[in-house]
Parts: C-alpha cells; sequence; structure tokens
C-alpha cells in the first residue's frame, strides 16, 4: 500500500506541468484553427488549396514526430535566429523544451480545430445569414452577436472531447524530458522498480482528471446550450398569461 501512497504523490505533482501544457496548446490551437477555417472558406482557391495542405499535413504526422523535431533537430534553426536577431539568444544547452513542447502538441490539433470550427458554422441556417444582412448589420454585427454565439454552442461538445484527448496526449512529452504526470510516474517506477503499481495509479490518475474535466464540459454546454432546451409548457404559459391579465387589468383600472 505504501508503493501506491508514494506513488500517487510523485504523480501528483507532474498535474500542474500537464494541464499547463494542454490549456496552453489547446488555445494557440484554436487560434490557428481559426486563421486556417477562415482559410478553407475564402473564396480564393489557392488559399483554400493551401490551407487543405497544411490541414492534411498536420493531420498525418504523429505528435511524437513534432516533439522530437522541435527538441532535436531544431538546433540549427534556432542558431540563425540567434544570429540573425540582436534581441534573441538560444541556448544549445538549455532549449525551451516546454515551448517546444506545446508547439508540437498545438500543430497537431490545429486541423481539428479548423474541422471543429467548420463545421459548427455550415450547421447554421442560412436564413439567418440572409436575414442579417437583410436587416442592415454590418460583417462584424452578424457574427459577434447572433453567428459566433450559436457556434459556440454547437462547438463546445467537440471542443471538450478534443481537450480531454489534449490532456492524454500530454503523456507523450514525457520523452522530451517534460516531467508531467506520465514523466514524474515513469521515474519514480525506475527508481522504485514496482512498474506495474506506477503505472497503474498513473492511469487512476489520469481518469481522474479526465473525469472532472468531462462534468466541467458538461455544465458548461448545459449553461450555453440554455436556450436550445423547449419552451415553457402550454399550462405554465396560460398561467402566467392569466395573472398577467389580472396584473393589467388591475393597474389600467387604478390608473382610471
Amino acid at each position: 500500500m505504501e508503493i501506491y501512497i508514494n506513488s500517487f504523490k510523485n504523480i501528483v505533482t507532474g498535474i500542474p506541468t500537464t494541464l499547463s501544457l494542454t490549456v496552453i496548446s489547446i488555445l494557440l490551437a484554436l487560434a490557428l484553427g481559426v486563421l486556417i477555417s477562415i482559410g478553407l472558406l475564402a473564396k480564393n482557391r489557392i488559399i483554400r488549396g493551401v490551407c487543405r495542405f497544411i490541414c492534411a499535413f498536420l493531420k498525418g504526422v504523429p505528435i511524437l514526430v513534432f516533439l522530437y523535431m522541435f527538441n532535436s533537430a531544431i538546433d540549427g534553426i534556432m542558431g540563425w535566429f540567434d544570429t540573425a536577431l540582436p534581441f534573441y539568444t538560444y541556448d544549445i544547452r538549455k532549449p525551451p523544451t516546454f515551448a517546444f513542447a506545446v508547439l508540437g502538441l498545438a500543430l497537431s490539433y490545429v486541423p481539428y480545430m479548423a474541422d471543429m470550427i467548420i463545421t459548427a458554422m455550415s450547421t447554421i441556417p442560412v436564413g439567418q445569414f440572409e436575414a442579417c444582412d437583410a436587416g442592415g448589420f454590418t460583417k462584424w454585427q452578424k457574427f459577434s452577436r447572433i453567428i459566433i454565439p450559436q457556434c459556440i454552442v454547437i462547438a463546445i461538445p467537440n471542443f471538450g472531447n478534443h481537450f480531454v484527448n489534449l490532456l492524454k496526449a500530454s503523456s507523450l512529452t514525457c520523452m522530451v524530458t517534460i516531467m508531467e504526470m506520465m514523466g514524474e510516474a515513469r521515474n519514480f517506477a525506475t527508481m522504485s522498480q514496482k512498474f506495474l503499481e506506477c503505472y497503474i495509479v498513473c492511469a487512476l490518475t489520469y481518469w481522474a482528471v479526465f473525469v472532472v474535466f468531462e462534468q466541467f464540459f458538461k455544465v458548461v454546454e448545459r449553461r450555453f446550450g440554455r436556450y436550445l432546451k423547449a419552451g415553457v409548457s402550454v399550462k405554465k404559459r396560460k398561467k402566467f398569461s392569466f395573472k398577467f391579465a389580472k396584473t393589467s387589468e388591475k393597474v389600467v383600472g387604478e390608473v382610471s
């Protein structure tokens, strides 16, 4: 029992790093995904073709390849930046492994963010776009007040799925010396030579974190999707209308 407790104490110390990797990577992927989705919806064929190629390439490359590439094979490029930019200094002995890990994870999820945004946009009825144009809405008003709020509600379930998948994928960063949950578990398992016990605790810890975020996104989905729920029942509407009518009559009588 002691080995389980000690391994849990070590694994828990990696939770902040895991969450930092996940949150920063998903936000960066979302920002880049917005740009790619704009390119995919552009009228210019060349821009659409370039964005499709980027999405296909990023989908086809494993996350671990990006992690190894940025951490082991990019020293020459970073050295060039060090020479070309006077305000930038790159120490080859201490590379920014955390930033490289974030970049590798984010690039892998950019096409999925773009697909999520385009799917949400495609579910909005065309009539709403036409109604906004007929009402004299500017393009900013049309998207900020009508289209984007609906897209957010539609995209929340997919975004939650991508978030928890990226949370699990962050365990790959232990291969490039990032000490997150999996890295802490592997180190403690090597020192104690209790691999099965440590990895069981690691699996349960990942599962517990997954459950927390799954419930969180369910609450967010219910909160933002309240307008999608069925309206008030006919009985309640009639009761409310009756009370409103009586109140109106009373106010009119007093005024008279």
